[in-house]
């Protein structure tokens, strides 16, 4: 597999043209496109935000018992 780099524009019709080097033969071609990230307008969320969005999530708790089971389980099916 040979990898060849290339810059090129995008015009205001999302059309790209590429020319290739000249040992290049025709037939099937793979064409992988690389942009820069857009900058949104609106903020990242802050740790805050993620400890707030998890405090309204219904937590999932477990006694001993059943965590000690579950390892049990776990560590039978190693055998």
């Amino acid at each position: 597999m040979r990898a060849i780099k290339l810059q090129t524009h995008v015009d205001r019709d999302h059309i790209v043209r590429l020319k290739l080097p000249e040992d290049v033969q025709e037939g099937p071609a793979e064409v992988i496109v690389l942009v820069p990230e857009t900058v949104s307008d609106r903020p990242a969320p802050s740790l805050g935000d993620f400890l707030s969005h998890l405090a309204l999530r219904p937590r999932k708790t477990r006694s001993r018992e059943e965590i000690d089971r579950d390892l049990e389980q776990e560590r039978a099916s190693w055998e």
